[in-house]
């Protein structure tokens, strides 16, 4: 311990402080930090009982009640210690340090013991904690604001002095602290560097308003909060004003993150590969140009609000739900557009809404050679994006139980190769639904950044259309513009449900495709590849759109019309209403309430000669050629005697069993 310009002993001291319990004291060297300024008392007032080991480099001061100390400098060496000790049964004490010269070096221990409820350090030039040992058992607050202590009838009041534009910093690195209650950081900038921390009650850093937390005033600020590489026991609470908020390096927090700042946020700013993990959940609101999650996992809910514009969560895991904001806030007058984007891979445990006031883009990029990368958005709960004033923009492959996507007021659109993975899908576009595809000299990849970038609005269709790529489910919506084009394709078994649109198109090749509800639309029109359709066709309003598979051509059955049918094939002769690939069921067919079956006819007399029971070549055939029919009424089969060449084919001429005939359409045998 390097020699002190001024030695008192600790016996003279005690005596000293003992005696005079309220009043101020000639400096006094502690015999602390010798070598980084010293730290001096030139003042006490309070309940000061005392002091120990002066000089020795392991001091003590000891408190029977609340205490204002006055350093005119505070230092701690490493290997040295500074206690704030209740002494005689005292507790719930505060004990306010306020600091006159210079930053404060703390390398070595600082701890203070159950009484001591709130130990206060404030210094306006900074306080630096590096390779530090802290532990109280209460309350601490370190502050840049300078701050003053008040006694009315033997009770001290804390209150922060007028100051304009406080420049200290409080940088805590490669320390670890123990805090039994609240910890909370007060500066315009606040630094925290590697190191473990553990607080009780969480941990708030605070650059916006901070000596709110005991008096009230506004404090400009403009450096902001990081925190880097840090292990930190406790919620944690940041208040920022004007500075980006931002975690560096990974680290972990055992509990919950919550900021709120009038500027930029970035979780993981520089990751280094390492993960930032909040075991609890994180809630973060900003209004500055950018706020950001990367390589982030939360085992709760992860919650971000952005009033300044750009919003991005990348490579994140989130236990339970992810809820992304961006909003228009008055406060931000430049004009910054609000863009949303899930970028990499993420996984989420539960659901996850994203609401923009501009461009959402589910998908991953690289913004200088302007290139869509993969990436994947798994959910295991429902997702749900909607953008007031922009696109909704689909580039990587995403998964959920139910996927709706809205535009109010431009489109909703994927690159074409995205594929999207649900129960159920809603679709809300003012305009073009589809994919996009390579034109002239332009990449499908520029194609989706310049569209997103220049807010262009595609208002029915696109020259070479590509398709929102699905994987089978409930289309339970499809909402656009009576002029409007949707493109949609499944590679499994697909069920629309609910539609108030323009054209559609929706193929499902090898699959199913059922249209029925509330569907409302001017075209549908099912893809050839298609092989099984049916309509439900009560109140059917649109103009229907198909292949015949039998002959390859295309038909379009009007919304008023009634159909026609050539063939029935479904069961006891009913068409039950699809369109089989392979089968004898050609045509899309009604299904309305089945009409009663009628009454039986008797079975007519044969005439003599004609015995059905002697004729090799009696068919079950019913002809449905240029009629209008109702396809739920089910028909008793009768017989009839075919006409047949020499070489067995049928004529089409039948002889019915009364006698009579009917010219009817050939028909092959049975083979």
């Amino acid at each position: 311990m390097k020699s002190l310009k001024k030695k008192i002993s600790a016996l003279v001291l005690t005596t000293v402080f003992a005696s005079m319990q309220l009043g101020s004291f000639a400096a006094i060297d502690t015999g602390l930090g010798a070598g980084n300024g010293g730290a001096v008392i030139n003042g006490v007032n309070g309940g000061f009982a005392g002091v120990n080991g002066a000089g020795t480099g392991n001091v003590d001061l000891n408190f029977n009640g609340s205490a204002h100390v006055n350093w005119d400098s505070l230092n701690v060496n490493k290997g040295e210690s500074l206690n704030f000790n209740a002494v005689g049964g005292a507790n719930g004490l505060t004990i306010l340090n306020t600091v006159n010269k210079g930053m404060s070096n703390i390398y070595g221990q600082i701890n203070a013991n159950q009484g001591i409820s709130q130990l206060i350090i404030s210094n306006p030039n900074g306080v630096l904690f590096d390779g530090a040992q802290f532990t109280t058992a209460g309350d601490t607050l370190i502050t840049t604001q300078p701050m003053t202590a008040t006694f009315v009838d033997g009770v001290m009041n804390v209150s922060k002095l007028t100051t304009t534009n406080p420049v200290g910093v409080v940088t805590i690195q490669d320390s670890n602290f123990n805090v039994g209650g609240e910890f909370n950081i007060l500066a315009p900038s606040i630094d925290v560097i590697r190191g473990e921390i553990k607080a009780g009650k969480g941990m708030k850093l605070v650059t916006q308003n901070g000596q709110d937390y005991l008096s009230t005033g506004n404090l400009d600020s403009s450096k902001g909060v990081r925190l880097e590489t840090v292990n930190i026991d406790g919620d944690v609470y940041v208040i920022a004003d004007k500075g980006i908020v931002k975690t560096v390096g990974g680290g972990e927090i055992k509990g919950n993150l919550n900021i709120k700042s009038d500027d930029s946020v970035a979780l993981n700013y520089v990751s280094n590969g390492k993960a930032l993990h909040v075991t609890g959940d994180v809630d973060v609101e900003g209004n500055g140009v950018l706020m950001y999650a990367r390589n982030t996992k939360v085992d709760g809910n992860l919650n971000m609000t952005n009033g300044g514009g750009f919003l991005e969560v990348g490579n994140v895991q989130v236990g339970e739900d992810m809820n992304l904001k961006t909003i228009a806030k008055s406060e931000n007058p430049q004009g910054y557009k609000h863009f949303v984007h899930v970028v990499g891979n993420n996984k989420v445990g539960g659901n996850v809404n994203i609401e923009s006031k501009h461009n959402i883009h589910i998908g991953n990029y690289d913004f200088e050679d302007k290139q869509l990368l993969d990436g994947s958005l798994t959910v295991g709960g429902n997702l749900t994006a909607h953008a007031t004033d922009g696109h909704v923009m689909t580039t990587i492959d995403v998964t959920a139980n139910k996927i709706s996507l809205k535009s109010d007021n431009l489109n909703v659109l994927t690159d074409g190769n995205a594929v999207l993975s649900a129960k159920e899908y809603e679709f809300s576009s003012n305009g073009y639904l589809g994919g996009l595809t390579a034109t002239g000299d332009m990449t499908v990849d520029e194609k989706v950044i310049s569209i997103m970038e220049n807010y262009t609005h595609i208002p029915d269709s696109v020259g070479t259309p590509g398709n929102i790529n699905i994987t089978g489910g409930v289309i339970s919506k499809i909402e656009t513009p009576s002029t409007a084009t949707t493109q949609i394709a499944s590679t499994g078994d697909v069920k629309l449900t609910g539609a108030n649109a323009g054209k559609v198109n929706i193929t499902a090749p090898g699959k199913y495709i059922e249209i029925t509800g509330d569907v409302h639309a001017d075209t549908i029109k099912v893809g050839k590849e298609t092989d099984k359709v049916k309509v439900d066709f009560p109140g059917r309003d649109y103009k229907l759109q198909y292949t015949n598979i039998r002959d390859n051509e295309e038909v379009i059955v009007n919304g008023d019309e009634e159909i026609t049918y050539e063939l029935t094939n479904g069961e006891n002769g009913y068409n039950d209403g699809t369109q089989i690939k392979g089968e004898n069921t050609y045509l899309v067919g009604p299904d309305k309430d089945p009409e009663p079956e009628p009454e039986p006819e008797p079975e007519p007399t044969p005439e003599p000669g004609i015995d059905p029971e002697d004729n090799e070549n009696v068919k079950v055939l019913r002809s449905y050629e240029n009629q209008s029919v109702n396809m739920n009424q089910v028909y008793t089969p009768v017989a009839y005697a075919a006409d047949l060449e020499d070489d067995q084919n049928d004529t089409g001429v039948r002889k019915n069993v009364d006698g009579s005939v009917t010219v009817v359409r050939a028909f092959p045998m049975d083979k």
